[in-house]
């Protein structure tokens, strides 16, 4: 806001035809911040400008006329709702042509002070041949603070990840500034605990987006808050709490659906699927058998990657492990995911192995004895092959003999025959 005083008549003709030329001022004031609340500190600035053009001496009707324009001082007066911490300025001397001046007197408004707008009165007062002047200020002081409202906010969640969608309203009539939502609540967690929201306009709104962690959760009825800290100018306030519960489920929001457990000896195949019962996404989705003393998991697919599960979706998997002892009724299946906001988050399943059952035609895994006797039966396979393989070629090599020998026989009758 602004205002123009005419302190000085710029060109003034009395009756005896003398010419009186004088400079103009104007008097501009700003306000910060603009609405105060009660117990706030603010800052009113006065701006003071001479707005004579041209020399500081003017030349006319063979006169000579100074265009500086010289200010004493100038005071601010408080009432019962504000207090005026600095309130005078003197001895501010001349203005020369196009020249300001610009003063500050802070205030505060009592703690006490009521809604509505305030009048706090400034005093100018010139030197020399200037007038002085007496104008009152309006300062507007509103109490009114900031409001939470939870645009989306589940009654009742299981051990799971949940998004929170929570309206910051400004119901001021002037800007507030360095926002910051803080999430508080019994046995929950959120990410992020506290959310930089910045400028929020005058009668505007600002959503954020909060999650909700309840995956170590206990059942039962939790109770959350939500404040709001700001400043109004250079004034740190805190919202009143936006208290609210939410009922906690003992139930994950991955599960398993659709088990089948085949065993083969102790070697256990694990087939099914897992399904997101969530409201968010899951991302990165592992499947792993858990080690253990008595559990180890079996290549290929000791673990299993599903990737990105979208709420209300499910993806198949494939697990194996071998099972070292007879007293082991259940399979840990840990299940490993990232949140919307690519938070790592671990939950455990399990999977019964009653129901375990043999693959088609009953075959199970051969026992070591009859590994033993098969081994047997190879080794005198083999011995019979080797020893008739060698018995054949001994006959072979006699058979050689003998027509070698016939050979020679026939050689010598010939001889004979030729003698006679």
């Amino acid at each position: 806001m602004s205002i123009t005083l005419v302190l000085l008549l710029a060109f003034t003709a009395p009756a005896a035809a003398d010419t009186d030329i004088r400079p103009t001022v104007v008097v501009d004031y700003s306000m910060e911040p603009a609405v105060l609340m009660p117990g706030d500190t603010g800052t009113i600035t006065i701006s003071i400008e001479n707005m004579a053009n041209g020399e500081i001496y003017v030349q006319e009707d063979e006169k000579t006329f100074d265009m500086n324009a010289y200010i004493a001082s100038i005071a601010l007066g408080g009432n019962d709702d504000i207090e005026i911490l600095n309130k005078e300025h003197t001895d501010i001397g001349l203005l020369g042509p196009r020249d300001t001046i610009k003063l500050a007197f802070n205030i505060r408004a009592k703690e006490t002070a009521e809604n509505g707008v305030h009048f706090l009165t400034m005093e100018l007062v010139g030197g020399s041949d200037m007038n002085d002047l007496n104008y009152n200020i309006p300062v507007k002081i509103d109490g009114r603070n900031l409001r939470l409202i939870m645009a989306t906010m589940p009654t009742t969640v299981m051990n799971e990840i949940s998004t929170i969608e929570l309206d910051i309203i400004n119901t001021r009539p002037n800007d507030v500034n360095n926002v910051i939502i803080k999430a508080e609540g019994e046995n929950v967690s959120f990410n992020p605990a506290e959310v930089f929201v910045g400028t929020i306009p005058a009668s505007d709104k600002t959503t954020v987006d909060i999650t909700l962690n309840t995956m170590a959760s206990s059942s039962g009825t939790k109770n959350i808050s939500f404040t709001a800290s700001f400043f109004n100018g250079d004034n740190y306030h805190v919202s009143g709490n936006e208290d609210t519960e939410i009922n906690v489920v003992s139930q994950p929001s991955l599960i398993f659906t659709g088990i089948e457990v085949t065993k083969i000896g102790n070697k256990y195949s694990l087939i099914g699927d897992i399904n997101n019962f969530g409201t968010t996404d899951a991302k990165n989705v592992l499947v792993s058998i858990a080690e253990s003393e008595n559990i180890t998991p079996m290549q290929p697919y000791a673990n299993y990657f599903v990737g990105t599960l979208e709420a209300d979706d499910f993806s198949s998997f494939e697990l194996s492990a071998r099972i070292l002892t007879s007293d082991v009724k259940e399979i840990p299946i840990l299940i490993e995911f990232r949140d919307t906001d690519n938070v790592y988050s671990s939950v455990t399943g399990y999977i019964d192995l009653e129901s375990a059952s043999a693959p088609e035609g009953g075959e199970q895994e051969t026992p070591l004895w009859m590994w033993g006797v098969i081994g047997i039966i190879t080794i005198a396979v083999a011995g019979v092959i080797v020893y008739t393989w060698k018995k054949r070629e001994v006959a072979e090599e006699e058979e050689t003999d003998d027509e070698d020998e016939d050979g020679f026989d026939e050689d010598e009758d010939d001889d004979d025959e030729i003698e006679e």
